[in-house]
């Protein structure tokens, strides 16, 4: 006997047309598994003017719907995005029930506004005056959240215009190929290496609404090309090679775009979709002029959590105890990139930590409540995929401190953290790090990859805190002193050699998130200039390490888009014979010394192949695309940097004075990468 209908649906689960158990529980299982808000709205059955439609025979139905489904999808000469005869239309089909399922239903919306807001102080009174009674009261259940009056919420009073825009953006997204997807197989491979690489570092998805979301088609477009986006930079190259595409970069800025394009157009309208897709675009890696890069991604997302009150979570109430785990979630991955991308570019961090008021993440928050069926597409939770987020976030703040105490422009007098101070509480840090995050205990790959990525960046925190006793040794009081606490940095820079030595090894460097670039090439650069002023022994070993980091670089590179203008800056600051041995030819140091717009064209044997993305995306997808980045560089075939001889014993063969490197314009560099 088939299941009884349900006599009443909440407005989120009708407006998707799914079935709803509202009337058994509230919130209902979907509304709680989207973490939505889960109204019953009032029938309208009667109370609206009906409009005399021609409904027509089925077959009329049928042929009117059919074109649009079966519209070809985007291909290239070299790749088709259309599967066999016997699958076309099941694959395409697949895509298009994706993009034809907005979030269109209507829940109560509400805007954040902070202590500071004027509403606030109302609302304390009225609780005063009136503690059992009238709107203060109620509204101070959820002190800091107000909803919006329904005259004014767009979705009651704009409700038919955006109907028709969205309609219309519908058209324009499809024609230019925006609800495209790969085959399924191509699709799972991708979302694969999402789950394999990038989910453990940054757990702000939830595994399982992802994975029903996924297998009943309902995903948001949006959150799926972002995370192809990330998929398609992560995946091993055997994988990579089975997609079509001629390179990475290519792939990259086919999914990025379609994302953007979706975004752009307003289609998604659920908030925390957006702030995941936006956090997966962040990881876009721009050129120096582009205004779209990642702190671009990362200031939008920052701003729309902020007015959704994720900075003071602490004073906010959730509908449960799952919601609440992924605010926290998507709030620390946020904080975590904010600081590492302010603290490589040189730039001011968008979240100051005297702003927020929300708890350090727990393993209650970032373990999975439940396991999903597909386990070999949408992975499963290991044990050290629990403590790394957790660590990575403590890491984060210290990097704050380091970073506003060491390099503001204005350097604080009266209350400032000292440098010992900041050394004890990494000390303290590493004394208190579970089993699972140790160095010298891991054995799986997985685990040797997470407390690889941990450890180069607590080592990095020690560059950082040390570098300019390291670069200037002698500019403080006592030089012996300051020398050995200038060893500190080249001794962290030590320890983060053995780990790319040991991530290379297993073949983990590529899968890197792009802070490792960072953490890579500031290594690099305390080996560099340690060559300069050693001999001997110690500095064959110096010249040894940094080609360990540039064969690190070198495997990143297969993934992210190393800064070409950075590296050529790079370069310029070493003497001649430095960069003619670093980069193994006359003919490329040649051309450092003509110029950027020579360098960034010729950095190895061959010449860099230049794309924009309109032209990148023409390749793979025969539709007109139009994207507001021309001058994106396709930085994929500069290997010329890494070829050294086989006697690499003078690698950095140059002469042992400390003057023959630029300090000034190296210390510079380390924002960059």
């Amino acid at each position: 006997m088939p299941p009884t209908r349900a006599k009443k649906a909440c407005t989120t689960c009708n407006g998707r047309r799914i079935r709803c158990n509202v009337m058994d529980q509230q919130p209902c299982a979907n509304c709680v598994a989207l973490n939505t808000h889960c109204e019953i709205g009032v029938s309208r059955r009667g109370k609206y003017p009906r409009n005399k439609i021609r409904r027509g025979t089925p077959q009329q139905q049928q042929e009117h719907v059919q074109p649009q489904i079966s519209t070809p999808v985007s291909a290239s000469p070299a790749y088709s995005w259309r599967t066999p005869a016997s699958e076309s239309h099941a694959q395409i089909n697949h895509a298009e029930r994706i993009a034809l399922k907005p979030s269109l239903a209507h829940t109560q919306q509400t805007v954040f506004l902070g202590e500071s807001s004027p509403l606030t102080c109302v609302i304390d009174e009225g609780r005063t005056r009136s503690p059992d009674k009238g709107y203060a009261n109620e509204m101070s259940k959820a002190r800091l959240h107000y909803p919006i009056p329904e005259r004014l919420d767009a979705n009651i009073t704009r409700e038919e215009t955006l109907r028709a825009h969205k309609s219309t953006m519908k058209e324009q997204l499809t024609r230019n190929g925006a609800f495209s997807f790969p085959s399924k197989e191509i699709r799972e491979s991708l979302l694969q290496a999402y789950f394999t690489w990038f989910h453990p570092c940054f757990p702000m998805l939830d595994r399982k609404v992802i994975h029903d979301t996924y297998k009943n088609e309902t995903i948001s477009p949006l959150l799926l090309q972002a995370m192809l986006f990330i998929g398609v930079s992560l995946c091993p190259d055997t994988t990579f090679a089975k997609t079509g595409f001629q390179t990475r970069y290519r792939a990259k800025v086919l999914f990025h775009s379609r994302a953007r394009a979706i975004y752009d157009a307003d289609w998604e309208s659920n908030k925390i979709t957006k702030l995941q897709a936006l956090f997966l675009l962040s990881f876009w890696r721009g050129g120096p002029n582009e205004e779209r890069d990642t702190r671009f991604w990362l200031e939008v997302g920052i701003c729309l959590a902020q007015k959704r009150g994720m900075h003071v979570m602490s004073k906010l109430s959730f509908q449960s105890g799952r919601e609440e785990m992924l605010w926290k979630r998507i709030w620390w991955a946020y904080y975590i990139r904010d600081q590492q991308s302010s603290a490589a570019l040189g730039l001011p961090a968008r979240i100051r930590d005297e702003d927020c008021d929300i708890a350090m993440l727990e393993p209650k928050d970032i373990q999975d409540e439940e396991r999903v069926e597909d386990q070999e597409v949408f992975g499963v939770q290991h044990a050290e995929h629990i403590p790394y987020p957790i660590e990575m976030a403590k890491l984060a703040r210290l990097l704050r401190a380091i970073v506003s105490t060491q390099y503001l422009p204005r350097q604080p007098t009266a209350h400032g953290i000292s440098r010992e101070t900041l050394h004890s509480q990494l000390t303290e840090w590493e004394s208190h790090l579970p089993a699972e995050m140790k160095l010298e205990s891991q054995s799986t790959p997985s685990a040797i990859f997470l407390t690889g990525l941990l450890h180069m960046t607590y080592n990095n925190l020690y560059i950082l805190l040390y570098r300019p006793l390291f670069l200037h040794p002698t500019t403080t009081t006592t030089t012996t002193t300051t020398e050995t606490q200038g060893t500190i940095a080249l001794e962290a820079a030590t320890r983060s050699t053995r780990i790319i030595e040991d991530m290379l090894s297993h073949n983990l460097v590529q899968h890197g998130p792009n802070h490792l670039i960072t953490h890579a090439f500031s290594t690099l650069c305390i080996h560099t200039i340690n060559c300069c002023r050693t001999t001997g022994t110690t500095r064959k070993l110096a010249e040894h390490r940094a080609r360990l980091c540039l064969l690190g670089l070198q495997e990143l590179q297969k993934s992210w888009d190393l800064e070409n203008w950075v590296l050529d800056l790079f370069f310029r600051c070493l003497d001649e014979s430095t960069a003619h041995c670093l980069r193994s030819g006359d003919t490329l140091v040649s051309e450092m010394g003509m110029g950027r717009s020579h360098g960034a064209a010729n950095l190895s044997n061959g010449s860099i192949e230049t794309n924009d993305a309109t032209g990148a995306i023409a390749a793979d997808n025969s539709q007109q695309w139009q994207d507001p980045s021309p001058d994106l560089m396709a930085p994929n075939d500069w290997y010329g940097l890494f070829n050294f001889t086989d006697d690499y014993t003078d690698v950095l063969g140059m002469s042992s004075q400390p003057d023959s490197l630029n300090l000034q314009s190296l210390e510079f560099l380390y924002r960059f990468l």
